[in-house]
């Protein structure tokens, strides 16, 4: 395994990575760059262990839907297994990439809070552009439904009325196991 330098090792802790630990922090917005420096690190941890576990803790407000089925698709085609951890919040976007962990590793806070929506954008612009870009959004909300569906074993039909049912529906922890996003909650006291 190649070294990696210390002010390396550095630039990346402060972008949310800890490689020493395998532990990667989604902390804020769903956006290019933060999930660019997640996926980056990512891979940097496959590199040096391809079987271990590495760590992505979550605590987001949410935000771009498709940065966030980019961190899905590369979450989704590591060989090492990614364990999940959602503390603080955990909204619009973000509740996917608790649910795509390794099944039986997808822990929450007791504190944690959920939010789902229906997608949304400031759309403005030609008839044509704007029924394009609807059409467009409301594929992405399917695809973010059929998603959660499959890793909660949930319908599609729950998860839609939960998204639908209020402009912002918000849950707790306690649901968010119950519906399958999480496994368990998250009491291990660092030793």
């Amino acid at each position: 395994m190649a070294k990696i330098d210390k002010e390396t090792l550095e630039t990346y802790f402060d972008k949310g990575v800890d490689i020493a630990n395998r532990r990667v922090f989604l902390i804020g917005d769903i956006d290019g760059e933060s999930v660019g420096n997640i996926i980056k690190a990512l891979y940097l941890i496959e590199a040096d262990s391809d079987v271990e576990p590495c760590e992505l803790f979550i605590n987001s407000p949410g935000g771009s839907i498709t940065d966030a089925l980019a961190l899905y698709d590369v979450i989704n085609t590591m060989c090492c297994p990614v364990h999940t951890f959602a503390v603080g919040m955990c909204m619009s976007a973000a509740p996917l990439l608790l649910a795509c962990g390794e099944k039986g590793h997808r822990w929450v806070g007791e504190n944690c809070m959920f939010m789902t929506h229906e997608g949304s954008d400031d759309l403005e612009g030609k008839f044509s552009d704007l029924r394009a870009a609807v059409t467009f959004n409301l594929s992405l909300d399917k695809v973010w439904l059929k998603l959660v569906s499959e890793h909660t074993g949930q319908t599609m039909k729950f998860w839609q009325a939960k998204s639908t049912k209020n402009h912002d529906f918000y849950f707790g922890a306690q649901e968010a196991i119950e519906w399958g996003l999480a496994d368990s909650i998250w009491n291990e006291k660092a030793a």
